[in-house]
């Protein structure tokens, strides 16, 4: 006797859907009217971000958008929030390393919005709905449950959203009641299911919550369910063309960077603006003094330079945090082999400890790296077929080595020549790299980042005009986002611009390098933290014992 199980009712929805278009002459998805939406994005959109937003719309503001990384997830779903903007507010759940970055997203592609209407939950005691954005991170959700609103979201977007893949945790659990009670929910994940079919349940619960109303079901069909004497085992796959019919049908949204190659520019450049929230008092105190010794202004070019390396080095220690946060964010993303560039040793440290006892493994070449295993490690990485992250100095790694088997790039630090930082980016962007190249810059507010990011684009841009560089950043929307509103930034980047030079650029990076807070008399050790060191040159001892150099200079 033969049995035959009925089919779910999405696999019907699914395969009727396919029989319509197959009758139908007219099965592209209509263009979604955009007028209402602010031109500075509209016009920006490329015709597959276009066709992504067409598809949303189509599907009721409810989707999957599973596109491969690098092809502006974030931008269509903004475009597709904008769209049903009379439904707001707006709820975006984000990794945390990424909050602010999508606060200067939508002051960049929304002008109509006004700032004060942006939301960045950065405490559990914030109000999650003050503003027409509310931007919270997926684990300060789930500690909000009894901040819950009244009145649910109507409008969703779920960054990352692979975050939710287990029913059984603390995010999801606080995730998917709101979920299901908003009426428009986007979701984006260039990672959807990393290993299992399973990670997708609560993605298409979420989405379709009366697809499989009941996990069961779901693992049964999809993840050849088995029944073991401590229970179901739902690890396995099953079905997987089907479950793909029903995705791609009726949710789901990918389309890979092979497939839109020719649309994507060769080198896409981004700014991540991390927060420095979780820094000691003393680190912030530091800051902060350095900031205002520089607003001050100083009687000649040696104290410039050591007022200037002051803020540069306190800008180091107060940016460890959150670059650790975005490397492990960018792992659990599904980024698998990157380039981490960074300037000092406190930070070299501070990233290869860190990766080290998540058990990651990584390379790392630096200054002290001898010339005969460079090549080693570069060949460990460009070979490697697990995940694996090169920790590389920006001025001892940023030539000479090819490491295109990956095609991401995250700069920890900024560095004052953009020629060093286009040499590092070409590491990766090179012969040999078949795919488009992402760029990304971590800068922190607050920091010597608000003047030298803004001088690294005005020099960047006027070698771009002059026809030396192909690269202008001012072209790069994402790029140009990030600006100080200080008053004093176009005096401080100025003194960047005169102290900072090439023929300046070895004895800074000597200064850099033996740093020690002379207030504090602290330093980096090998393993990035800190410690006593009495005997450690400061800053100002190291320029002036090179008095006479500077003077030759």
């Amino acid at each position: 006797m033969v049995e035959i199980e009925p089919l779910p009712r999405a696999v019907i929805q699914a395969f009727s859907s396919q029989f319509e278009k197959s009758q139908s002459r007219a099965a592209d998805i209509p263009e979604a009217d955009l007028s209402g939406v602010d031109p500075a994005l509209t016009r920006c959109l490329m015709p597959f971000q276009r066709d992504g937003v067409n598809f949303a719309v189509c599907r009721e503001g409810r989707l999957l958008l599973a596109d491969d990384m690098g092809l502006g997830k974030t931008i269509q779903a903004i475009c597709i929030a904008a769209f049903y903007r009379k439904e707001w507010p707006l709820l975006v759940v984000t990794p945390s390393s990424v909050r602010f970055t999508w606060a200067e997203a939508f002051q960049r592609w929304l002008p109509s919005l006004r700032p004060d209407s942006i939301n960045v939950v950065v405490k559990g005691k914030d109000n999650l709905r003050s503003g027409q954005v509310n931007i919270i991170s997926y684990d300060l959700l789930s500690k909000m449950d009894k901040q819950q609103p009244t009145h649910p979201f109507n409008v969703i977007i779920m960054d990352e959203s692979h975050f939710l893949k287990n029913m059984k945790t603390a995010r999801c659990k606080a995730a998917l009641p709101m979920l299901k009670a908003a009426k428009r929910v986007i979701l984006l994940s260039g990672t959807p299911a990393m290993s299992r079919p399973s990670e997708l349940y609560t993605q298409i619960l979420a989405v379709r919550p009366a697809f499989f109303p009941r996990f069961h079901e779901f693992g049964a069909r999809y993840c050849d369910a088995k029944q073991l004497h401590w229970g179901w085992d739902y690890s396995g796959s099953s079905n997987l063309a089907e479950l793909k019919l029903v995705l791609e049908e009726s949710l789901m949204l990918r389309r890979l960077k092979a497939e839109v190659l020719s649309q994507l520019p060769a080198k896409q450049r981004k700014v991540v603006t991390v927060t420095t929230d979780g820094i000691t008092a003393r680190t912030k105190a530091a800051l902060n003094a350095a900031a205002k010794d520089l607003a001050q202004g100083h009687r000649n070019k040696m104290q410039e330079k050591e007022a200037l390396l002051v803020f540069f080095n306190h800008t180091a220690e107060a940016k460890l945090r959150p670059i650790n946060e975005y490397i492990l964010d960018l792992m659990e993303c599904g980024r698998e082999k990157f380039l981490v560039f960074a300037h000092h040793k406190l930070v070299l440290d501070n990233v290869t400890k860190e990766l080290g006892e998540k058990g990651i493994s990584y390379i790392r070449i630096d200054g002290t790296t001898p010339s005969a295993e460079r090549q080693l490690l570069c060949n460990k990485f460009q070979f490697s077929e697990k995940s694996c992250v090169a920790v590389l100095s920006i001025t001892a790694a940023n030539m000479g080595l090819t490491l295109h088997s990956a095609n991401l790039v995250v700069f920890a630090e900024l560095f004052w020549n953009p020629g060093v930082l286009i040499q590092a980016e070409d590491r990766v962007h090179r012969i040999g790299q078949t795919s488009n190249v992402d760029i990304h810059y971590l800068v922190a507010k607050g920091t010597a980042d608000d003047y030298l990011w803004p001088m690294i684009q005005e020099k960047m841009n006027v070698l771009g005009q002059a026809g030396l560089s192909e690269s202008n950043l001012s072209e790069n929307a994402e790029c140009a986002s990030f600006y100080c509103r200080d008053p004093k930034q176009k005096t401080i980047t100025e003194m960047f611009q005169r102290s900072f030079t090439e023929e300046d650029e070895a004895m800074l990076l000597q200064a850099a390098d033996t740093w020690d807070d002379s207030e504090t008399g602290i330093t980096s050790t090998c393993q990035g933290n800190v410690t006593e060191s009495p005997s450690k040159k400061t800053i100002f001892d190291y320029f002036g014992n090179n008095s006479a150099k500077r003077k030759a200079l």
